[in-house]
């Protein structure tokens, strides 16, 4: 089995986890009785341990080898689902969350970094093709969760979790053993090497306000639905949907991105993301929101993939996974939580989510102007010269 094969099976696996438990996450903290700010700080666990320890699992991923830390860390992932089926209580789940966080986190990563290295040294692949299994898989499970929730209750989703991360597991002996120089270099201390990049940090804080604002589409999703009286099995469609949306973007974004450049690419994708929150806060009709999916591929896989590359770009060879570690820490870490807790701090406020939603899509449309205005200043030459052209 080539190594491009078995990557794209090990996206399908993991991205069939992430999409059986990662948008029901809310929804489990309701069915476990907990209260808004119990919910919120479950919720803000996998980012903030994504921002606390991504990077030093991204440096020794890059020093110790792709295949054993994926094998590590998909293993141990599996099993930690399984505590979420145990009758716990707060506490409990607290401990349960941070052992999933810290051995999850570092998964997609590592794969992100193995995708770009296929497609530099293979030109029959890119980012986005090899990335486009996961957004199937994500789609595959989305649907069937749904389905099951209903029959069942909301525990049928850690179960999923376990089976496909441990199947990504199994996949993971068919990656090739890698050798890697040891260092005694630290591993904050390469962050600190690799982060002094200006284009790099102002990306990076786009990318934090984007995640903040668009954190209530990937956490709040289920529940704004069921505000406007949807079931489990709706929501699964909807989620199913968006991930539909993402394959032919993934597929064609390389081609995208070489024909509008960096600029423009990453200017639409931010308004995009604008137009669909504010499209959410208008609709009061569960069905009426499937339509609006169709903006996913642009607002949530374009702008990923366009940031994905440029960080490649713009980081040493040497350090794929550290660079990639920044970026999700950015997106997945600190943006993350800031958006959990700004979200909850407006529903625990008497705010509906989709008056939230309004008030985030003016929060990205003011992101994409600031954008903008730094893509037509001198001091921005050298992001647009480093873009795809």
């Amino acid at each position: 089995m080539s190594k491009a094969t078995t990557v794209r099976i090990i996206y399908f696996l993991v991205f069939c986890c992430t999409g059986a438990w990662l948008p029901k996450l809310y929804d489990y903290c309701i069915y476990k009785g907990l209260t808004g700010p119990q919910s919120a700080l479950i919720l803000s666990i996998t980012p903030i341990m994504m921002f606390a320890v991504q990077p030093l699992y991204g440096f020794f991923a890059d020093k110790l080898g792709y295949k054993k830390t994926l094998l590590f860390s998909t293993l141990l992932a599996s099993i930690s689902y399984l505590g979420f089926l145990l009758n716990v209580g707060f506490t409990e789940l607290i401990i349960v969350t941070i052992i999933m966080s810290l051995f999850y986190n570092t998964i997609q990563p590592v794969l992100d970094s193995m995708a770009l290295q296929i497609a530099k040294t293979n030109h029959k692949f890119s980012y986005g093709s090899l990335r486009f299994y996961g957004a199937a898989g994500f789609a595959f499970t989305t649907i069937i969760t749904g389905q099951v929730i209903d029959a069942v209750d909301i525990t049928v989703i850690f179960m999923v979790s376990s089976v496909t991360m441990f199947s990504a597991f199994i996949f993971c002996f068919f990656l090739k053993d890698e050798v890697y120089e040891k260092t005694t270099v630290n591993a904050y201390s390469n962050v600190w090497g690799v982060i002094k990049n200006p284009p790099l940090i102002i990306l990076l804080c786009c990318v934090f306000l984007v995640s903040l604002s668009a954190t209530t589409i990937w956490n709040f999703y289920s529940a704004y639905l069921k505000e406007n009286g949807a079931t489990d099995s709706l929501v699964g469609y909807g989620l199913s949907f968006q991930g539909l949306c993402e394959l032919p973007i993934f597929y064609f974004s390389t081609r995208i991105i070489l024909k509008l450049g960096l600029k423009t690419t990453l200017l639409i994708t931010i308004l995009s993301t604008a137009i669909r929150m504010s499209l959410y806060s208008i609709i009061k009709t569960p069905v009426a929101t499937l339509p609006v999916e169709l903006l996913h591929g642009l607002s949530w896989s374009l702008f990923w993939v366009v940031c994905v590359e440029y960080v490649n770009m713009l980081v040493d060879e040497r350090w794929l996974a550290t660079g990639q570690s920044l970026l999700y820490a950015a997106y997945f870490g600190a943006g993350a939580i800031a958006g959990n807790y700004w979200t909850e701090y407006f529903l625990s406020n008497g705010m509906k989510l989709s008056e939230i939603f309004l008030l985030n899509a003016g929060i990205i449309f003011l992101t994409g102007i600031g954008v903008w205005i730094f893509m037509q200043k001198k001091s921005a030459g050298n992001i647009i010269a480093s873009a795809p052209k």
